[in-house]
């Protein structure tokens, strides 16, 4: 197996190994100052709680530990170190944190940020994941910051907005007879169903995405927040079934296909596709996606270079058509088909995008002026009539 980082996780940066943590039958992974796969009786209780601090444009700081101290007892575990962000014009924001877990099914996560000089951010706060698998669709006690309770469920389908608001404790079940309260303070909370970004989990958050970001923290003013998980009653643990046979792994008939794969280039990339087709051919693409953006001086030249490609590399094409929106969309979308046609770009597909949407609006936020989506894509359909 190979052991190129980039070939296994996309990027160079190697991440720190996990240090697992136990307190009883209370796990977790120690990970660059967060905790992750928080487990009881091997069960997942929490994906993770994270202290995330994000730029303006929601970039993550990654902040390098100093002080880092780990002590594994018999029945517990504690976790200290320091941490900071420098941002922009050299603002500077420090945190100390605090972890401590017993036996009893308590952990505890505390976080005090303080920052240099104002300090500029999209968010600065704790991020509980809880699990997809298991919990979706199942009963959960929410306790929210003006004090109310209430008995509600989790998401079974995925949830465009936020399923909760204003949260400071939530309580599921683990398994039969076990239940896990997840308490935050130290700020508003509100969560959000993560499965909308293909991640599985329900991510909690602070802070609520309808108050104005970025926002700024004021030099010299503390921020504390403390995250409480609580596992507790006395549901036995399931014992592991038998395997009475050896497993048998047998070919079914034949299911449905799958998606074609494909491969999107992008105009300044062709030539280094053409340079490589025996490579780009032993891939077996079943779609070419060219990506075309006006908006970014694309034009002619652009869609040229995409028809030698895919004259040369036999598949299906998709125009990935970014739309600037700002005036008559016929004209705009027309002046499109024009140009492809000029070019001699033989398409099998056009997928039309307005520009905004390429922007970051998340949950709560106000949307961006745009036309509506039915009259952008009736405009595609009527300058390109043939696909």
């Amino acid at each position: 197996m190979t052991a190129d980082a980039f070939l296994l996780y996309g990027t160079r940066a190697i991440e720190a190994a996990p240090v697992r943590l136990r307190a009883g039958v209370l796990s977790a992974d120690f990970v660059n100052g967060n905790l992750r796969t928080i487990r009881h009786c091997d069960i997942e209780v929490l994906r993770a709680i994270a202290y995330i601090v994000r730029d303006r444009d929601w970039g993550t700081y990654e902040p390098a530990l100093t002080d880092l101290v780990i002590d594994q007892g018999a029945d517990t575990f504690s976790v200290s170190y320091s941490a900071s962000c420098v941002g922009p014009e050299g603002s500077r924001l420090d945190f100390r944190a605090t972890i401590k877990a017993s036996a009893d099914g308590q952990l505890v996560f505390d976080m005090s940020a303080l920052p240099e000089s104002d300090f500029e951010t999209n968010r600065c706060g704790f991020c509980i994941l809880h699990p997809i698998a298991g919990l979706a669709g199942s009963p959960v006690t929410v306790e929210h910051t003006d004090g109310s309770v209430v008995e509600t469920k989790l998401p079974h389908q995925i949830d465009p907005w936020q399923p909760f608001k204003d949260l400071r404790a939530i309580t599921h079940e683990v398994r039969p007879g076990v239940i896990a309260e997840c308490r935050m303070e130290g700020d508003a909370f509100e969560m959000e169903d993560q499965r909308n970004w293909s991640d599985a989990s329900y991510k909690t958050y602070v802070r609520p995405l309808a108050l104005p970001w970025p926002y700024v923290l004021p030099a010299g003013e503390t921020v504390r927040q403390t995250i409480s998980l609580r596992v507790a009653g006395d549901g036995k643990v399931p014992a592991a079934a038998a395997i009475a046979e050896p497993i048998r792994v047998e070919l079914g008939e034949a299911g449905p296909l799958l998606p074609n794969i494909g491969v999107i280039i992008y105009p300044d990339e062709v030539e280094t596709a053409l340079a490589n087709l025996p490579k780009l051919s032993a891939l077996g693409p079943q779609q070419l996606m060219f990506h075309y953006d006006p908006t970014r001086g694309h034009g002619l030249d652009a869609l040229r270079s995409f028809a030698r490609l895919a004259a040369a590399c036999p598949a299906k094409t998709t125009l990935e058509c970014v739309v600037s929106c700002e005036g008559d969309l016929d004209a705009e979308l027309s002046g499109v088909a024009d140009a492809v046609r000029h070019a001699g770009l033989k398409l099998s597909a056009i997928a039309v995008s307005p520009s905004v949407d390429r922007q970051s609006t998340p949950p709560g936020s106000a949307w961006p002026e745009c036309p509506p989506l039915e009259d952008v894509y009736a405009a595609a359909r009527r300058a390109f009539p043939d696909i």
